[in-house]
């Protein structure tokens, strides 16, 4: 598949921006909420929208489905999100085999934590086991199919540690992916436009410079309500 190009649109671009910026998940301070209310939050919000660039979700590992064609053990793992019954499943294919992202065709992979996910034994010990989604960042696979490489990071079952997890996780997505909307603007996921095309990157700059002070903000005490 061959790099989309920008369309350069500046209505289009302008409005994707302003979409982009005002989502909540992204203005969100994980710090002015205590642990066990950023932890109940986490546990009950869904997948977002397409203008959601960074999330705020748990995702259960819950069974693995035997491949029928034997090239793998697996050919997918079955996941709950957030407090969601149903499950729906993701591909072993894709975690397997790296994607191509579009804004400049380089190798991604999916991750816990700082670890990539690079064979079947790394997802296979994902089942039964929970973890935060910060984000994902959009790509292709061998196929030419849209995907996401995702990050994850596994909570343990410890308030404090599980929220310290959250919150970290949290700040370093968005300050990635708003960096990453100044250094590939062109995306088809973010504003779609070549670098430069009109002031988009004074509103990211003060953004992710307000980011950055979040964890100054005091963490609010646990109480019963929580």
């Amino acid at each position: 598949m061959a790099l989309i190009l920008p369309k350069n649109d500046l209505t289009v671009s302008r409005e994707r921006l302003d979409r982009i910026m005002s989502r909540r998940r992204l203005s969100f301070n994980p710090y002015t909420v205590s642990d066990r209310k950023l932890l109940r939050l986490a546990d009950s919000t869904k997948w977002g929208n397409p203008y959601d660039i960074v999330q705020l979700t748990t995702m259960t590992f819950t069974r693995l489905n035997p491949s029928p064609h034997g090239y793998y053990e697996y050919d997918r793992i079955y996941v709950r999100i957030g407090s969601e019954e149903k499950e729906t499943f993701m591909s072993v294919y894709d975690f397997v085999h790296p994607l191509r992202s579009y804004a400049d065709l380089s190798r991604m992979r999916s991750m816990i934590g700082r670890r990539i996910i690079r064979n079947e034994k790394d997802f296979i010990s994902l089942q039964g086991k929970k973890v935060f989604v910060s984000h994902g960042i959009h790509g292709y696979n061998t196929r030419g199919q849209d995907r996401l490489a995702y990050r994850f990071h596994k909570l343990t079952g410890n308030i404090g540690r599980d929220a310290r997890t959250i919150r970290e996780a949290m700040i370093t997505a968005k300050l990635e992916m708003l960096q990453l909307m100044l250094d590939r603007p062109w995306s088809p996921d973010l504003l779609q436009c070549s670098r430069g095309f009109f002031d988009y990157e004074s509103r990211v700059r003060a953004a992710m410079e307000l980011i950055r002070h979040f964890p100054d903000h005091p963490i609010p005490p646990d109480t019963e309500q929580d």
